[in-house]
């Protein structure tokens, strides 16, 4: 199996955070902005003309700027796009003011199943969440993240590993950090601190080798943006 992470593509917070240099006024599940939804495009372009693998099956996060993200890329390669519940990212859908590692915010359920189900047609609402929302857990720290990320990676082993399946996921920079540590058996600190960041800008793609068996990971590369010009990048 290849698993081809993606990151999605400047949101509305990305944006506010490169501007102001805080995030003081994030909104919990925010759109792209119109440079993300540029990056959104110049993606499926590429996987089109076979630059990038095509994915022969398309999951993504529930988060709306994941939904926008992986809607152009379901329609170029004409398959279905499966919503996952657990590819969020870390700390989940909140309110309430980012303050680092420290944050607590309060859970709010995301977008519900008639907003993410008009980005695109393609879109299959998870069977394990109900119409009106899919975030349904609390508040998530560093070290659950992890424990998730790990359950995530068994997950995609056991339906797709010994497979020649091209796997992707759209999901997030944060949570990418864990995922890939799962698949390659690299646990974080105990209290899910990252002593080491992967970069990953907005669309930014990932491309792992899995093997059947637990802690074998091939990363054939890291950060891939060579679908977008260097004026249409952003972290």
């Amino acid at each position: 199996m290849q698993l081809l992470l993606i990151r999605h593509g400047q949101s509305a917070n990305n944006q506010l955070e490169a501007e102001a240099g805080h995030a003081r006024d994030r909104v919990p599940d925010p759109h792209l902005t119109e440079l993300g939804r540029r990056q959104a495009r110049r993606l499926a372009e590429h996987v089109v003309t076979g630059a990038l693998p095509r994915p022969d099956q398309l999951f993504t996060s529930l988060m709306h700027r994941a939904v926008e993200t992986a809607a152009p890329l379901a329609e170029a390669v004409d398959v279905p796009l499966w919503g996952h519940r657990l590819l969020h990212e870390v700390n989940g859908v909140y309110t309430g003011e980012y303050t680092g590692l420290s944050t607590r915010g309060t859970p709010s359920p995301g977008s519900p199943a008639s907003v993410l189900g008009a980005i695109s047609d393609r879109l299959r609402w998870p069977p394990d969440a109900d119409a009106e929302g899919w975030y349904r857990r609390p508040f998530e720290l560093p070290e659950e993240a992890w424990v998730r990320a790990q359950g995530v990676a068994a997950e995609f082993r056991e339906r797709f590993g010994g497979t020649d399946a091209v796997v992707g996921l759209v999901t997030h920079a944060w949570f990418s950090q864990y995922l890939l540590r799962a698949l390659a058996n690299w646990p974080p600190a105990g209290d899910g601190d990252l002593p080491t960041w992967l970069e990953l800008g907005n669309t930014g793609t990932v491309l792992v080798e899995v093997d059947a068996g637990p802690g074998r990971a091939r990363v054939h590369w890291l950060n891939r943006l060579d679908h977008l010009n260097p004026d249409e990048r952003s972290s």
